[in-house]
């Protein structure tokens, strides 16, 4: 018997071997332990095998954080938030290995204690009022709001947005494109609180002598630059505005949009004498405002209110204690002419993309709307190549090929999103998420920053911003490439509006004066 058993083992075991092997072969690298796959879209499929011929098994959201089992053809093997594994496609996903860790917290009865933890980086708000959310994804619960201005030390990342202490301690995550990441400060040494016996007040400024609004003449003052001057003046369709200063100018700068506003801050400035705000109504400027943004170390902000869709240009004197901030129309006559663009309607044939309740399905809004965004571009004197001008699949690396093979100058991929919840709206425009300073992100951010402006202008729709996916249009393009989410077709009303000529037209006409703005600009750098 034991003999039996044994031949009987020498038999089964081989056969065990060999479906080891062909399990093994057919699901690749299926230990990924420590990666995790994050939604980068609105809504994904997740799949019973690794391509969109396998059948849908559920869906998962924008943020949802799924560990990743294993890969194959360019998906991910994933686990739903529900525990269930299946597949879904690699360009709706960041993969990220794990998430920067957060500082340790100070002990109980430490300096910091209950204050906030140390951090290299603080996150500037510059969205005027923002959410905080239980993670890294629209998907996930607004935990509470933050106001422009606010500083906020950075205890990690993930995909696009960071973990966040706010002023009232509590942790949550804010999307990195409402917020303008620096250096922290360094620390200043504590200052001894002023004794207060029962029934004393005290002066808030004598527990802090180190902010004190000293005198600038003063022996004690904090050293600092202080502005002089403000002068605004004409030049053809062209406004200037000049600041002088008493130490070097140091500036960052930024867009806000609704209404459209340059924001610049002057750091180590202070605002001296300069008015709060002054009346310029010009071609590009209606008003201009200036604050003190920050003491120790002094920020001034300027605040230009725009028309018209201006643009600006800042410079600095030799001496760098004269900055020059022109804004001006850009001249959109000839811009066009010669520029190869490659417009692609997004899915097509068996590819039906999002459908609204209304029975709107996304591959035909798509595929209208880059039809009338090529008609309005050859008028301009452009070169147009369509990925798809009909109803028909062409497969995601299919497009980029063919933008690649005809040597364009920018890919503009258009498309109508869609989430779970259906009072969700409004406009977004995705760049590759998996480059940060190289010349094809900043050309690709540029593109993107000029139709997200336009389209918002146009559709009056709310303003998601520009945001980064790894999406496979945008990875496997070799020019600037950007992806437009133009509204939601599972809103019922922008499904509504996508039915009309005039909604299709003031995307197409808003998609086209973006890239005309965007080719301007790098013709006059």
């Amino acid at each position: 018997m034991p003999h039996k058993n044994r031949m009987h083992f020498a038999l089964v075991f081989p056969c065990i071997l060999a479906l080891f092997f062909v399990i093994f072969l057919a699901c690749p690298n299926i230990s990924a332990a420590g990666e995790n796959a994050v939604v980068s879209v609105s809504v994904a499929n997740v799949r019973s095998g690794p391509g969109t011929g396998n059948a849908v098994t559920g869906q998962v959201s924008q943020g949802d954080n799924l560990p990743v089992l294993g890969q194959a053809d360019g998906w991910y093997r994933i686990q739903t938030p529900d525990g269930r594994a299946g597949w879904v496609a690699g360009w709706l996903v960041a993969v990220n290995t794990s998430v920067t860790p957060a500082p340790k917290p100070t002990s109980p009865g430490a300096p910091n204690a209950g204050g906030s933890q140390s951090s290299s980086q603080v996150a500037m708000v510059t969205g005027s009022v923002v959410n905080v959310r239980g993670g890294p994804g629209t998907g996930n619960a607004v935990t509470g709001q933050v106001s422009q201005g606010d500083s906020l030390p950075v205890l990690g990342q993930a995909d696009g947005w960071y973990r966040i202490q706010t002023p009232d301690g509590r942790v949550g995550w804010i999307a990195g494109w409402l917020v303008s990441v620096q250096s922290a400060p360094p620390e200043q040494p504590a200052t001894p609180a002023v004794p207060v016996t029962p029934g004393q007040t005290v002066n808030p400024i004598e527990q802090n002598p180190g902010k004190v609004d000293q005198d600038p003449d003063s022996e004690n003052a904090i050293q600092s630059g202080r502005a002089l001057s403000l002068k605004v003046s004409q030049s053809g369709s062209k406004t200037n505005t000049t600041i002088q200063a008493s130490a070097p100018i140091e500036y960052t700068s930024f867009f806000l949009s609704n209404p459209d506003r340059l924001v610049m801050d002057l750091q180590g400035i202070a605002p001296g004498d300069l008015p709060t705000s002054k009346v310029v109504n010009s071609s590009t400027v209606k008003e201009l405002r200036v604050g003190y943004y920050q003491r120790d170390p002094d920020v001034t902000r300027l605040v230009f209110e725009l028309l018209g869709g201006a643009q600006y240009e800042a410079s600095l004197s030799n001496d760098r204690k004269t900055l020059t901030v022109q804004t001006y129309i850009p001249d959109l006559s000839g811009a066009y002419r010669g520029k190869i663009i490659a417009i692609d309607a997004g899915h097509g044939g068996s590819e039906t993309g999002a459908m609204g309740k209304g029975g709107t399905r996304e591959k035909e809004v798509n595929l209208d709307i880059a039809k009338r965004v090529a008609r309005l571009l050859e008028a301009k004197g452009a070169k147009v190549i369509m990925i798809r001008s009909s109803d028909s699949y062409v497969g995601l690396y299919e497009r980029t090929n063919k933008a690649n093979n005809s040597n364009t100058d920018i890919f503009v991929s258009i498309h109508m999103n869609a989430n779970e919840n259906r009072s969700y709206g409004g406009t977004s425009t995705y760049i590759y998420s998996g480059y940060t300073s190289n010349a094809r992100f900043q050309e690709s951010n540029r593109l993107a920053r000029y139709v997200q402006a336009e389209l918002v202008k146009s559709l009056g729709l709310r303003d998601i911003g520009v945001l980064r996916a790894n999406l496979a249009v945008l990875r496997t393009s070799d020019m600037p490439a950007i992806l437009a989410e133009v509204a939601f077709i599972s809103n019922a009303a922008e499904e509504k509006l996508m039915g009309t000529d005039s909604f299709r037209n003031k995307a197409a006409e808003g998609i086209v004066k973006g890239i005309g703005m965007y080719f301007a600009e790098k013709r006059s750098a």
